[in-house]
C-alpha cells in the first residue's frame, strides 16, 4: 500500500510537470477536437497463450470492428501533424474463423471482447497529395467473455481449474496494437500491425492502477525525449516514436502476461497475440 501511495505522489508531480511543459508547446486537449468519423475493420490470426498452462489452445482468427472519431492537428512549423483516433472496438477470437488446420485435442474457444481505445503517431507524408504512412501505437481497455468449446480433460484439474477462472465470464484487460497505415487517399487506408492483448483472472483496483501509473510515466518520458527530436527531424522524431512506444508497450505486456499487477504480483494473464491487417475508411 505504501508503494502505491508512493507512486501516486511521483506521478501526480510527473503529471503536472508534463501538463505544463505540453501547455507551452500549445498542445491542446484531444478530446477537444474531434472532427471525422472513422470506420475501421480488421481481420487477424491469432496465438492463445496461459502462462504455465500444459494443455494446448486451439488457432484462432478474430475480426473487429472499431468506431470512434479522429482527428489531426499542427504539431510544429514544419507542417508535422499528430494523428488521434478515440474508438469503441468491438470484435471476436475464434477458432471457427480459423483457417488453419485444426488439431486433435487442442482447446477450442469463441470469445467476445469490446473495449475503448486510441490510436495515434505522426504521419510522415510525401510530396503534396494525401498518400502518408502512418507508424502507430494503439492502446485499449478490454472486456473480454472467453467462451470454451472444449476443456481440459478432468485428470488434469490444475489447467481445468485455471481455466473455469476465465471461462463464461467478462474478465477486464488491456490490448496495445503497433503498426503502419498506409494512407492511399484521404479517406482510405490499409493497415497492418501486431496486437497483444492482455485478459486477467480479476481486477484489483489499487495493485492495476499502479501498475497502469508506472507504465504512464514511461509513456510520458518517451513522449519528451520524441518532443525534442519532432521540433529538428519530423521524420526521425515519427520513426523514434513509433520504436520506443511500441518496444516498451511489448516489454510491459509480456511482464504482464506473467504478472498482472507487475510490479506488484499477481496471477499470469490469459494472452492473444495477433497479427492484424484492415483498412480504415475516413468520412
Amino acid at each position: 500500500m505504501k508503494k502505491i501511495i508512493i507512486i501516486l505522489f511521483l506521478f501526480a508531480i510527473f503529471a503536472n510537470a508534463n501538463a505544463q511543459h505540453e501547455h507551452r508547446d500549445n498542445w491542446h486537449d484531444d478530446w477537444l477536437h474531434i472532427k471525422h468519423p472513422v470506420i475501421e475493420i480488421s481481420y487477424g490470426i491469432s496465438k492463445t497463450n496461459l502462462d504455465g498452462f500444459s494443455s494446448k489452445f486451439e488457432n484462432v482468427s478474430s475480426a473487429d470492428i472499431k468506431l470512434g472519431f479522429s482527428n489531426e492537428r499542427y504539431h510544429n512549423r514544419k507542417g508535422l501533424t499528430k494523428y488521434i483516433f478515440a474508438y469503441f472496438n468491438f470484435g471476436n477470437f475464434s477458432s471457427d474463423i480459423d483457417a488453419r488446420e485444426k488439431t486433435a485435442g487442442n482447446l477450442e474457444s469463441s470469445n467476445w471482447r469490446f473495449g475503448f481505445g486510441r490510436k495515434e503517431g505522426y504521419p510522415i507524408r510525401f510530396g503534396e497529395g494525401s498518400f502518408s504512412i502512418l507508424p502507430y501505437t494503439s492502446g485499449q481497455m478490454t472486456w473480454t467473455r472467453l467462451g470454451m468449446n472444449s476443456l481440459p480433460d478432468s485428470s488434469n484439474l490444475t489447467d481445468l481449474n485455471r481455466l473455469l477462472l476465465f471461462d463464461k465470464s467478462f474478465r477486464f484487460g488491456h490490448a496495445w496494437e503497433g503498426g503502419l497505415s498506409v494512407n492511399v487517399s484521404r479517406n482510405f487506408a490499409l493497415n497492418a500491425g501486431y496486437e497483444r492483448s492482455n485478459t486477467y483472472q480479476r481486477y484489483l483496483f489499487w495493485k492495476n492502477t499502479g501498475s497502469v501509473l508506472i507504465e504512464e510515466v514511461g509513456v510520458g518520458l518517451i513522449d519528451g525525449f520524441v518532443r525534442k527530436i519532432l521540433h529538428r527531424e519530423p521524420v526521425a522524431g515519427s520513426i523514434v516514436n513509433f520504436v520506443l512506444k511500441n518496444a516498451y508497450y511489448f516489454g510491459i505486456y509480456q511482464l504482464r502476461s506473467k504478472e498482472m499487477n507487475w510490479p506488484f504480483g499477481g496471477e499470469a494473464a490469459l494472452n492473444f497475440d495477433t497479427f492484424k491487417f484492415g483498412v480504415t475508411v475516413t468520412f
